[in-house]
């Protein structure tokens, strides 16, 4: 293995206004590779420590929750969300000028698969209204509940769109349960495998190891609050889309369990193999898959349970079925079970799409070329 490419990339994106990034990868439970680089703050060098938000790297956790709970019979996947969430049991959709009944049923695969029509933004009429019934003290079900009041994109099923659809999925899972998705992922998937460093809810020290935050716009990095993670500034609320931080160093093990058959390095089982075949599975087709081809940086990939999944080996270093996902400011997670591989990227920089179209791909396929397989 050699992975001198790989590192002099990483060394470079200081030159692309990135001003820190930090990257693990193992092979069978085995680190082979780890490097960080630049500043975690102004004038304060990387230590390889820094906690990031990330966003929707939170789904991975989230999905493992939901399916472990499919595999204990807490629940089923196909069984419709308002077994769970009444308020999804009327729901209605966008049809042109207007507004009319949903002529499909909402199943919990449809949320895992972002196949529920769901909109992607917390402005909308219903959730506003919720914020102000519940005084932004809403739980993880109160949110969701109140999404189910605003009209869907489309019939359940009958596209793709990515949107809020996790975070629906975790409140499935808090409410079958009856406990907060935070405490089903910490007793299901983060403490089993040893990742006390990720969390929905981080504590002081974690809060003070948090990496600066910047944002794009209009080409220029500025800084952003580095305190502030907009989906989860209610205590009350599990974002199961994106409400989790974390460093590289505690979310390779859920990546190297995920890319081993569900088993972590510590040797605890948090999914079966099947589960994990079952979530990299490609569920998009016809009007969905089309919708999917126009997420252009996933060019090559489909799309499973919560993970894009790769279908066309000439896009890409890594083999067919290689799978994962990023999150908005810009960390980044790959599992490839054929060859037992998981790697895991951070950076703290929203709304610059070069992460995206640019960075990851070529971080992925520096990384297989140094690992030589």
């Amino acid at each position: 293995m050699n992975f001198d490419k790989l590192t002099a990339y990483l060394d470079q994106l200081k030159e692309k206004q990135i001003p820190g990034c930090d990257m693990v990868i193992w092979v069978d439970h085995k680190e082979v590779y780890r490097h960080f680089t630049g500043e975690a703050k102004p004038g304060l060098p990387m230590t390889g420590h820094e906690q990031y938000w990330l966003y929707s790297l939170t789904k991975l956790v989230t999905l493992s929750v939901v399916m472990r709970m499919n595999e204990m019979g807490v629940l089923s996947i196909r069984e419709p969300v308002s077994r769970y969430l009444p308020a999804f049991g009327s729901l209605a959709v966008r049809d042109g000028e207007k507004v009319r009944p949903a002529r499909t049923v909402m199943t919990i695969e449809h949320l895992l698969a972002m196949q529920g029509g769901l909109g992607s933004t917390f402005d909308t009429p219903g959730i506003e209204h919720g914020m102000q019934r519940y005084g932004g003290r809403a739980t993880t079900v109160q949110m969701a509940e109140c999404m189910a009041e605003d009209p869907l994109y489309f019939d359940p099923g009958q596209g793709f769109r990515y949107g809020l659809c996790h975070d629906v999925a975790g409140a499935v899972a808090s409410a079958a349960a009856g406990k907060p998705l935070s405490t089903l992922a910490d007793e299901l998937i983060l403490r089993p495998l040893g990742m006390e460093d990720v969390t929905f809810h981080p504590d002081s020290v974690q809060m003070e190891r948090l990496a600066a935050i910047y944002r794009m716009q209009d080409g220029v990095r500025i800084e952003g609050d580095r305190y502030l993670n907009d989906v989860c500034s209610m205590q009350t609320y599990d974002s199961g889309g994106g409400g989790l931080m974390g460093n590289v160093n505690a979310f390779i093990r859920l990546a190297d369990a995920l890319a081993n058959g569900g088993v972590g390095e510590n040797g605890a089982r948090i999914l079966k193999a099947e589960t994990i075949e079952n979530i990299r599975t490609n569920r998009q087709c016809g009007k969905s898959m089309e919708d999917f081809k126009r997420v252009r940086h996933k060019r090559g990939y489909g799309y499973g349970l919560g993970v894009r999944t790769l279908l066309d080996p000439t896009t890409s270093r890594s083999p067919v079925g290689e799978f994962g996902w990023d999150g908005a400011a810009g960390a980044w997670a790959l599992m490839d079970p054929q060859n037992r591989v998981a790697a895991v990227y951070a950076q703290h920089v929203i709304d610059y799409l070069d992460t995206y179209y640019v960075f990851h791909p070529m971080i992925r396929d520096l990384m297989y070329e140094g690992l030589d397989l």
